[in-house]
């Protein structure tokens, strides 16, 4: 595998774990205003993959 950890780990920290902050970031207001909604768009990647890819469709499938 030619995929260093911190290619890995930038991926998953910019996909997935950066849509984790986002919501979480806005969560306590939706909750105080009793109405919100959140919408996650990922990727086909994430149900078919990409040669070379691993770290991005682990990502997209994630969310």
């Amino acid at each position: 595998m030619r995929m260093s950890e911190d290619d890995w780990d930038t991926v998953i920290d910019t996909n997935l774990k950066g849509a984790f902050n986002g919501i979480k970031a806005v969560t306590r207001i939706m909750m105080k205003q009793r109405f919100g909604r959140i919408i996650n768009i990922s990727s086909v990647v994430g149900l078919v993959g990409n040669a070379g890819q691993a770290n991005y469709a682990s990502a997209k499938a994630g969310l």
